[in-house]
């Protein structure tokens, strides 16, 4: 029984688990999770928000040689409001690995995290840090996990900057502090300094047990932090190119990490590093011609979700709209997804389904929603 239903879609063993007692023991047992892992097909979570409402959603998609059903099957829809007593809360999705989902409440009053499984419908407040967090000061965050002791981790990173009191520029970091916070131990623990500038517009992205951001040196080089989970150290490597501002951000695309450079007015460049940690491997990958209503100069980020067998590619236009360039015809063009024009919000991550229970980390308080 346990061989069958580890081979249905997730929507279909949610679906069991309300049948009888028995089966809801069986999609709970531990060995299940464990063989359920090794044959789940990745999918998206996609956070939409507008004007009166705000939800969450997994969403499915085939990737075969003639179609990729773009139209997306919903797994699972879902609202996030239970979570924070606070009625101005707004929360957004920060990382994903391995059907967790770590959350942040982005208004600055609140400064409340989560980690949370939208498949089992649980989910853990991390306690809060002390620092009060005020312009120019700079927090961000990264979840992951170690591939060696395979701990869940979040990170948070705080600095202070000092600006130019007439051009406003970064001139220093009079303080920083890291912290990482491991599940199922109940606190913070501090790492000491941060090294290096962040920027708040910059996740943690995560590849082969580290932690990725964009940083800059006190000269103005921009550089990328990798932070080793299990040994909890930073250390730099360089980007494909030193010395330039960039509308960047660092992902993981076809196996590799990779970078987006929307700095370009009329492409979108995509750079893979074929051998990680080798400086030398950064290669140009794809460059896909903007639409022409988003050529010119741009200060939206593009990230990179989805790179298809025949060469097609599913990416984000900032917080506004998802895109679809397809591989054959060399055409990029919005997806449509459903939403109505307007002071609207999208994101869009990597999800890859399970349904590991939180209540395995014993120190935590794990609330259902």
């Amino acid at each position: 029984m346990l061989e069958i239903l580890s081979w249905l879609p997730p929507k279909s063993i949610i679906n069991c688990k309300c049948v009888c007692k028995k089966w809801l023991n069986l999609i709970t047992d531990p060995y299940f999770v464990r063989l359920h892992c090794t044959r789940t097909k990745p999918g998206l979570v996609i956070h939409q928000s507008e004007m009166f409402k705000k939800y969450f959603k997994i969403v499915e998609f085939e990737d075969a040689g003639d179609h990729h059903n773009l139209a997306y099957d919903t797994m699972v829809k879902f609202r996030l409001n239970s979570l924070s007593p606070f009625p101005d809360a707004n929360i957004v999705v920060d990382g994903s690995i391995n059907g967790f989902l770590f959350l942040r409440d982005i208004c600055y009053k609140h400064k409340t995290l989560y980690v949370c499984n939208p498949l089992t419908r649980e989910y853990i407040q991390l306690p809060k840090t002390k620092e009060i967090v005020r312009y120019p000061c700079v927090v961000t965050h990264g979840f992951g996990a170690s591939l060696k002791s395979g701990e869940y981790k979040v990170v948070r990173i705080f600095h202070e900057r000092e600006l130019h009191p007439v051009t406003h520029t970064f001139v220093r970091v009079p303080y920083s502090m890291s912290q990482v916070y491991t599940l199922g131990t109940g606190e913070w623990k501090s790492l000491g300094e941060a090294p290096f500038a962040y920027n708040s517009r910059s996740m943690g992205s995560f590849f082969k047990g580290n932690l990725h951001w964009f940083i800059q040196d006190l000269e103005g080089s921009e550089l990328i932090s990798c932070f080793d989970l299990e040994n909890e150290t930073f250390q730099p490597f360089p980007p494909p190119f030193l010395g330039r501002k960039l509308q960047r951000s660092l992902g993981v695309l076809m196996g590799c990490l990779c970078l987006c450079d929307n700095t370009s007015n009329f492409d979108i460049n995509i750079w893979l590093m074929k051998e990680y940690g080798v400086e030398k491997s950064w290669t140009k990958e794809f460059v896909i011609g903007k639409m022409p209503q988003l050529a010119g100069l741009s200060f939206q980020i593009v990230r990179a979700l989805r790179a298809f067998r025949d060469g097609s590619i599913l990416f984000m236009w900032g917080d506004y709209c998802m895109l679809y360039y397809c591989g054959k015809n060399r055409v990029t063009e919005e997806v449509d997804m459903n939403q109505v024009r307007g002071p609207n919000y999208i994101e869009a991550m990597d999800y890859v389904p399970s349904f590991v229970n939180l209540r395995s980390f014993v120190l935590e308080k794990v609330i259902m929603f």
